[in-house]
């Protein structure tokens, strides 16, 4: 065979070869639809091509046989199953985290101290229903020679109302919303007695707590102010707060119902490890459902307030503290207003009992722009045994009186105080409480003894009872035998009047939530019927009050 021959006979082969390969080598591609998804399977078969002899034939010889491999319908089916298992896996997974997530999302309700409370799974959202009722009844015994008129006497007051009242009739809600926000919210279908009513919303506020140790307040709120202040309506040992705690309330900001704001920053164990330090700002304005201040000139009675207390020593059970307390108000007075254009400042309260609304002694009405108090009260109690008390003075700017445009007679300084002293002995031995933080104006004050053996017939105990008394000196007179001289152009003392009262109490508490109080009060009052006058206006009295109290 001849060169080119060989070479063609070379090619064939080689075609063949190729030809061969192709035809051996298949690919099959299988897609199937399950869940959603594409499985696709390639199997490539191919078959080696036989190197030529070296006797330059071409030949083939076949790669050695092995067992053969799973059928590529099987490989699929089985992955197919593979892929149904994951998916139950993955519906089982989810299933047990849903179930744990409801579960641990599910609100709880609780009725600790009878306080229904409803709290949402994560503990973000709390809220409680809050209810207090006081139902009081107060007796006054006022000599029968009151009716008696004489050249030096003539009693300003002759027949003060006896009866009964609902002291204080609150329904609420309060709680936390997003962890770091507290809302309260209070209506108040009590009154103060029979010449008036107290406003309808007591509170209406936000709190943000989200930075420790602080507080900020804001909307209808009661300051933390003066010593009693910071006690709870609920926890009072007498049926009223002192006087000069009143006097400040009404006049200078305090108390419930008040429009404002309010910064707190509270701390325990500040210089060691046993102490409690509390320090409050507030921006009020007048009370809800009140004008006072609006009009001509008018201020809307704002006041600026200041609280500060510190107890210094505890040792679990026993504690000792003391405070200060400042307030400026701004009274919307102003010179030369026409007479009602504005609400001038009087102070002012009740002989400690609310049935029956006039003032035993009141310095009247007072044109001043600004006026200002400070106060200071300490208290401390050892074990069962407690002892506490304050003082506070207020000043008054007094304008100047002008008259046809021409000032007739000076601005002053009327200046007026007033104290007290009470303490207290439970006689079943439980301890006074005092409240070291608080969300609300109960900081830094002492409160009701905890019930240890609640009073029941079947259980043979008696509650816990209390032994009480109070001693109050309030004074309303500046220069109250000063006549107006217009020559000099000062202005007419004030006289107001003092009243002194000794207060005993006795307190039976049922249980937390249930309480029977009983107060009489031997009440002298001494005031002038006028600056510079010999007509007394003032008498002696005797008030016996007793109170059923709930509150949860």
């Amino acid at each position: 065979m001849g060169k080119s021959g060989l070479l063609a006979g070379v090619a064939s082969a080689a075609l063949a070869v190729c030809t061969m390969a192709e035809a051996q080598t298949a690919t099959t591609t299988v897609t199937k639809h399950r869940h959603h998804k594409s499985v696709k399977a390639t199997t490539t078969m191919t078959m080696a091509a036989a190197e030529p002899s070296s006797g330059g034939a071409t030949s083939s010889s076949a790669a050695p046989s092995s067992e053969p491999g799973p059928s590529l319908e099987e490989r699929v089916r089985k992955l197919e199953e593979q892929m149904d298992t994951d998916h139950e896996r993955e519906e089982a997974e989810h299933t047990r985290l849903t179930t744990l997530e409801q579960n641990f999302n599910d609100t709880s309700w609780t009725f600790d101290n009878l306080r229904p409370t409803v709290k949402s799974g994560d503990g973000r959202f709390t809220m409680a229903i809050r209810v207090r009722f006081q139902f009081d009844d107060i007796n006054y015994f006022q000599d029968s020679n009151v009716h008696t008129i004489t050249p030096f006497r003539n009693v300003q007051f002759k027949d003060l109302s006896s009866g009964a009242l609902v002291r204080r009739a609150f329904f609420g809600v309060e709680g936390k919303a997003f962890n770091d926000f507290w809302y309260e919210f209070r209506l108040n279908a009590g009154g103060g007695g029979s010449a008036e009513t107290d406003p309808k919303l007591s509170l209406a506020r936000v709190a943000y707590l989200g930075i420790p140790n602080f507080e900020l307040n804001v909307g209808i709120i009661e300051p933390a102010f003066m010593y009693e202040g910071t006690m709870s309506s609920g926890a009072l040992p007498f049926l009223e707060r002192p006087e000069i705690d009143n006097i400040a309330a009404d006049s200078f900001g305090a108390g419930d119902s008040r429009r404002g704001i309010e910064a707190r920053f509270q701390k325990q164990g500040v210089f060691k490890g046993d102490d409690n330090l509390v320090l409050n700002a507030a921006f009020t304005g007048a009370k809800t459902e009140s004008s006072v201040g609006h009009g001509n000139g008018g201020d809307e009675q704002t006041q600026l307030l200041g609280h500060a207390a510190y107890r210094f020593w505890s040792d679990g059970v026993s504690n000792a503290s003391f405070s200060a307390d400042y307030s400026h108000a701004f009274t919307g007075g102003c010179v030369g207003c026409a007479p009602g254009a504005v609400n001038p400042i009087n102070l002012q309260d009740r002989p400690e009992f609310r049935e029956d609304g006039n003032r035993l002694i009141s310095t009247g009405s007072i044109n001043a722009k600004t006026a200002d108090m400070w106060a200071f009260s300490g208290g401390a109690n050892l074990e069962n045994f407690y002892l506490g008390g304050e003082y506070a003075r207020f000043s008054v700017d007094r304008l100047p009186v002008v008259s046809g445009g021409v000032q007739t007679f000076h601005g002053d300084t009327p200046e007026f105080s007033g104290w007290y002293v009470e303490g207290s002995w439970v006689i079943t031995g439980e301890p006074k409480t005092y409240t070291v933080s608080a969300t609300n104006n109960e900081v830094g004050g002492f409160g009701s003894p905890k019930v240890a053996s609640p009073f029941s017939w079947s259980g043979d105990s008696w509650g816990a009872w209390e032994l009480l008394a109070r001693y109050s000196d309030t004074d309303l007179d500046w220069n109250e035998n000063r006549v107006a001289d217009a020559i000099s152009g000062t202005q007419a003392g004030i006289p107001g009047g003092k009243e002194r009262i000794l207060m005993l109490g006795i307190n039976w508490y049922l249980n937390n939530n249930i309480k029977l109080q009983l107060n009489d009060g031997i009440t002298h009052v001494d005031k002038i019927q006028s600056a510079g006058s010999v007509v007394q206006v003032g008498q002696d009295l005797n008030i016996l009050g007793m109170r059923l109290q709930f509150t949860n």
